[in-house]
């Protein structure tokens, strides 16, 4: 694929931190913020609880000319974050756990979360060019292995950990456990050669709001965690799994969740695939969807423009914002045109 010429990067550099400088400092504002920064069909995403700790979940893809590296510190300027509390490692595939050395070395972690050892099914590669280096950069700071049940100590946010290495929670979670309706004759898919399997999901819960990440998961796990029973239970926000890609995102998830809305980071030519779209706007109570791409793929089943961050073929890296209450209420934002929606408890 041909790059885009200096110019034209400095050009989209230039937008980005003239979108990301609307952000504003930390604040003492009693939210949960989620910043889901756009990686082109990586993952990246800023989480800022009330207490001043901070989270970086993935960084996007490795590249000569550290797009994403560049994207995600100028947002965590613009937030005024110095260092992340907690850096996670979903997963070692190059555009989650890739590029998270180079963010590093402008904006450091103090401590790492991942699932531990790289699935013996992935692929060699995955090990020798993502997980090593990701190993290498960490050196001798403090590493969190993460199982299901565990939690991480972000100060201000209970965060569950309900899936990792390729295993899920043993136990529902409270007030969750009911039969998954949903299930039907459903079968697991077949695993891949990637680290998708192993990837860590993270279930936030805020007093009364609930959002859901299950990063690159695929059926097969999603199958292991929601049958027979829902060991979930119900969120208000669902973070659309492996960039809409329909081995991942099954309905018997996501109808089973009834997630209010759903965010989708897919890429311009990558993911968000046609079943996807109608496995999330079938699923009960379900309102909105905010995607960080047009989906060319999708065609009309697209979101309308106001809730797609960057609609146009050439990419302006805006991001969207998520804003959560204790109450259960949350406002979604996209800062391509401040075009912002409020849902209640």
């Amino acid at each position: 694929m041909k790059r885009p010429s200096l110019p034209l990067m400095k050009s989209l550099l230039i937008s980005f931190f003239l979108a990301t400088a609307t952000l504003g400092p930390l604040r003492a504002a009693d939210t949960l913020d989620f910043y889901v920064i756009d990686t082109e069909g990586g993952k990246a995403v800023i989480v800022v609880p009330p207490g001043g700790e901070t989270m970086l979940v993935d960084a996007g893809y490795p590249t000569p000319d550290n797009r994403d590296t560049n994207r995600i510190v100028a947002a965590g300027q613009a937030l005024g974050i110095t260092r992340f509390d907690y850096m996670v490692a979903t997963h070692y595939d190059m555009d989650h756990a890739g590029n998270i050395p180079s963010v590093d070395a402008k904006i450091p972690g103090r401590t790492f979360v991942d699932h531990g050892a790289i699935l013996p099914t992935a692929n060699a590669q995955n090990k020798r060019e993502f997980y090593e280096p990701y190993l290498k950069a960490i050196g001798g700071r403090p590493r969190l292995i993460v199982h299901p049940g565990d939690t991480i100590p972000l100060k201000g946010v209970r965060i569950t950990v309900v899936s990792a290495g390729g295993e899920v929670l043993a136990q529902p979670l409270p007030g969750a456990g009911q039969h998954n309706e949903f299930a039907g004759d459903a079968k697991p898919e077949p695993l891949d050669i990637y680290d998708n399997a192993a990837s860590v999901g993270l279930l936030y819960e805020f007093g009364k709001f609930r959002l859901l990440d299950l990063a690159d998961l695929l059926q097969r796990v999603e199958y292991k965690l929601m049958v027979p029973d829902n060991r979930v239970g119900t969120v208000d926000v669902f973070m659309v799994s492996h960039h809409g890609f329909k081995v991942s995102n099954s309905r018997l998830l996501v109808h089973a969740l009834r997630p209010k809305v759903a965010i989708m980071n897919n890429g311009p030519r990558k993911g968000g695939e046609p079943q996807v779209f109608d496995v999330l706007q079938g699923s009960p109570g379900f309102q909105d969807l905010w995607q960080l791409h047009f989906s060319p793929a999708a065609g009309r089943k697209n979101a309308p423009v106001d809730f797609i961050a960057n609609p146009g073929a050439a990419c302006e890296a805006k991001l969207i914002k998520v804003s959560a209450c204790r109450d259960g209420s949350f406002t979604v934002t996209n800062t391509r045109n401040n075009f912002s929606k409020t849902y209640q408890p």
